[in-house]
């Protein structure tokens, strides 16, 4: 409600000035109209710092709020942005860079010719960025950051996830490799092996996701397909496999990596769309949506993601079990394509990969997830847990 009332407030308050400019005709009016407008603009920053503290301090309020604005919000402009088979996205961010070089020249070119307002020139610059920072960071908020507050899948789903014992580490991880097994061997494969997607995996993605909501209620339905970006090698090179835009509302994939890898990547990145931001979490999301589709392909994804996590928990402990789970359960399709993949990630093993994943830890950390990069670890918890749940 507080963000309504301050849109209305701020809608009225730039209508008076447009009336004034109209109504007097006085070049002093549009200064004060634009003045009128930044001032609620730069409003914006703090505005987003108290909903963060309520959000925070509140969850019932961040449930409330992804729950009766969020969801509709995002399913709208998920659509309009799907109107278009190309990421918006990857274009804005193209754009980035050559028009803030083109607004620096700019203003610098207006400070050489304004020798007596060069002063009132360079202010007025600089309050124009800290608007766009205000408008950012509050849509940064509105349409991810407070997602991060909302309650977690455990408490949403009635799952449970406790400490378990290195056996019931082994089971699962028994169980997802034999699944994988299976379903491999059901998928088209080049003349090494190793996997390659087949039919529409876009379309496939958007369907696997949208039918949870039959399951589970609070995973929203009604959202479009994920995009493929570009450029994605050089995504790449920074080691990111996907990326939800919130500005946008658009879930980018990576389609240059093993092709394994696709379907479940698309499918976190669409649980990210639906407000599921935590990482655990969305890789959590991803693996139902995988594992209950009718397409191998994404079968398969699922259950070489899940065994991925929960693999190398148990490697770290006990290596003689994990030794073991991969003489005895991993089939040369599996190995194939494990192979591919750590020859594909190895050629970018580069500084920047290694900044990147830095700059997504402190991130994550800013989120409220103060593991950073670890908590992607507890998605075994959560797949023991549902697995239990299923008396598996």
């Amino acid at each position: 409600m507080n963000i309504i009332f301050g849109l209305k407030k701020f809608f009225a308050r730039c209508s008076d000035s447009v009336r004034g400019i109209f109504k007097n005709k006085e070049p002093h009016a549009v200064s004060k109209m634009l003045r009128s407008v930044r001032f609620w603009l730069v409003m914006l920053l703090p505005l987003s710092f108290i909903l963060r503290f309520l959000f925070g301090s509140f969850r019932q309020l961040a449930d409330f709020y992804c729950d009766n604005i969020y969801r509709y919000v995002s399913v709208a402009f998920n659509f309009l942005s799907g109107l278009v088979p190309f990421s918006v996205a990857e274009i804005i961010l193209l754009c980035v860079v050559p028009l803030f070089l083109i607004y620096v020249i700019w203003v610098t070119v207006k400070i050489v010719k304004r020798k007596g307002k060069r002063s009132k020139t360079f202010l007025n610059a600089v309050l124009n960025v800290v608007c766009l920072v205000s408008v950012v960071f509050f849509l940064f908020n509105t349409n991810c950051g407070f997602n991060y507050m909302r309650s977690d899948f455990e408490s949403l789903s009635g799952l449970e996830t406790t400490p378990v014992s290195v056996d019931r580490l082994y089971d699962t991880c028994v169980y997802l490799a034999e699944n994988a097994a299976v379903c491999g061997k059901n998928v088209k494969r080049d003349g090494n092996n190793v996997m390659k997607l087949s039919g529409n995996t876009r379309a496939a993605a958007a369907e696997a996701v949208n039918s949870l909501h039959s399951e589970y209620d609070f995973i929203y339905d009604g959202y479009g397909m994920p995009k493929n970006v570009m450029l994605s090698r050089g995504m790449s090179f920074l080691e990111i496999t996907g990326v939800y835009f919130p500005f946008t509302f658009e879930a980018n994939v990576n389609n240059d990596v093993p092709d394994y890898s696709v379907p479940s990547t698309m499918c976190h990145e669409l649980s990210h769309v639906r407000g599921f931001m935590r990482e655990e979490e969305a890789n959590f999301v991803s693996f139902l949506a995988c594992i209950m589709s009718e397409n191998d392909d994404f079968k398969y994804s699922g259950y070489m993601m899940a065994l991925t996590y929960a693999g190398n928990a148990l490697y770290s402990a006990d290596k003689e079990k994990y030794s073991e789970l991969v003489r005895n359960f991993y089939t040369e399709e599996m190995n194939a394509d494990i192979r591919a993949s750590a020859e594909y990630w190895e050629q970018f093993e580069t500084p920047a990969a290694e900044a990147a994943t830095k700059i997504n830890d402190g991130y994550l950390k800013s989120n409220s997830q103060n593991d950073g990069v670890k908590s992607y670890g507890k998605m075994t918890d959560l797949v023991i847990a549902y697995l239990t749940s299923e008396n598996i």
